[in-house]
């Protein structure tokens, strides 16, 4: 894992999509390695006393540049949306627990709802990199800001529109929303990704194992569904903090021990990335 660095990045682009999502990149030469589940902290004003977390969407080592994927969702966001092209921020990472490696010969289900994309997206490609199974289902209420294109039935998919990037590089995906969107699953995207092990033979749900991040309610659900199933995975949890590196306890979740016993972990630095089973959800929501 890369040591952390306090940086300065220069934004190369930044794009809203509709009316409270983005995506941007920087240029950060010396930030190093970025594995996927990891994020940075930016600096979003003078003004603003704490830095704002956001979750790696892609990172290039070669070129020094990372992605993110963003939602507008308070002052903080908000000033990083008005962000132009050439101007130099302070960047702090990479900061927290990424995603674990599963064994090869699994097939990975990773369910994602709104910006919890940004994660997921990047362990995908990842993942299919190494040569593994991987399917992705997104959940989405916004416009979707990517290319899509129409996907026929196959592999246990339904037909239906999936994400031309993830596509291309040979991540299997769908989409779903609880509205009564063309090409979408209608439905949440948790039921989309039961429905999708439940056509899978019983040799492959041995295999399968669950990535998961986005809204507190849906990773609880999932969460809930694998344990029924007798499933494992991780997800990746969304905290508000103020440092980052564990330092002032702010960002703590609730985590299952031994019996009936409960603690708490700091999201910054023991998470982002907890093990499913291990998230008190309960408490959590």
């Amino acid at each position: 894992m890369s040591s952390i660095h306090y940086l300065s990045a220069q934004v190369l682009r930044n794009e809203r999509h509709g009316a409270d999502l983005g995506w941007m990149r920087l240029a950060v030469p010396g930030l190093g390695e970025v594995a996927p589940g990891q994020f940075v902290q930016l600096n979003c004003g003078e003004d603003l006393t704490l830095p704002r977390p956001f979750s790696v969407w892609a990172s290039n080592p070669d070129e020094g540049t990372i992605d993110l994927f963003y939602r507008i969702v308070g002052v903080g966001s908000a000033r990083l949306a008005t962000w132009k092209i050439g101007e130099q921020h302070a960047v702090l990472g990479p900061l927290g627990r990424a995603f674990s490696l599963p064994p090869s010969g699994s097939r990975l289900i990773l369910v994602a709802g709104g910006v919890g994309l940004a994660p997921l997206d990047f362990l995908a490609r990842h993942l299919v990199g190494r040569g593994l199974e991987t399917v992705l289902f997104w959940g989405i209420e916004s416009a979707v800001p990517f290319a899509l294109q129409r996907e026929a039935a196959g592999s246990g998919l339904t037909e239906g529109l999936s994400l031309s990037h993830l596509h291309s590089v040979g991540v299997k995906n769908r989409l779903a929303s609880l509205q009564d969107r063309e090409g979408m699953y209608h439905g949440y995207v948790t039921d989309l990704a039961k429905e999708y092990y439940q056509r899978l033979t019983e040799d492959e749900r041995a295999s399968v194992r669950l990535y998961t991040c986005g809204p507190l309610p849906m990773m609880a659900a999932l969460a809930g569904w694998a344990a029924e199933s007798g499933l494992s995975g991780e997800a990746s949890l969304e905290a508000h903090m103020a440092c980052g590196f564990g330092v002032c306890v702010g960002c703590v979740a609730g985590v299952r021990g031994e019996g009936e016993k409960r603690f708490y972990r700091r999201v910054c630095v023991e998470g982002p990335v907890f093990a499913l089973q291990e998230v008190d959800w309960q408490h959590m929501c």
